[in-house]
């Protein structure tokens, strides 16, 4: 399984759910419509809302040894700081425990 098939299928198993989830290209590309303007660096894949109280959370997707850029984990902090659920997740179960409120940036400090 690559990258973007992890990330949708975190994607629809969150949204199957209840939860609000959307993925995103926070690639640098160049279009009539964007001009190269897009998010931020370090943007996370998916992002989204909970369906049990609305708090919003960020996903940051990896595979085998991925480890996040300095930029991602820049974003993710900044959500941590503002209480927003944030985190790496390197399969499903990790992504859900992020949503729920159980993983987040810390876990990646403390390994």
């Amino acid at each position: 399984m690559n990258e973007l098939e992890l990330q949708k299928q975190i994607k629809q198993e969150l949204r199957r759910l209840g939860h609000k989830c959307w993925q995103v290209d926070s690639g640098k590309k160049l279009t009539h419509k964007t001009r190269g303007q897009g998010l931020e660096k370090g943007f996370p894949d998916l992002f989204g809302a909970r369906s049990t109280d609305g708090k919003l959370f960020f996903v940051e997707v990896k595979i085998g040894k991925g480890k996040p850029s300095g930029d991602q984990i820049k974003f993710l902090k900044v959500a941590q700081e503002n209480k927003i659920l944030n985190g790496v997740a390197w399969n499903l179960e990790q992504a859900i425990e992020i949503v729920n409120g159980e993983r987040s940036i810390k876990n990646l400090e403390e390994n």
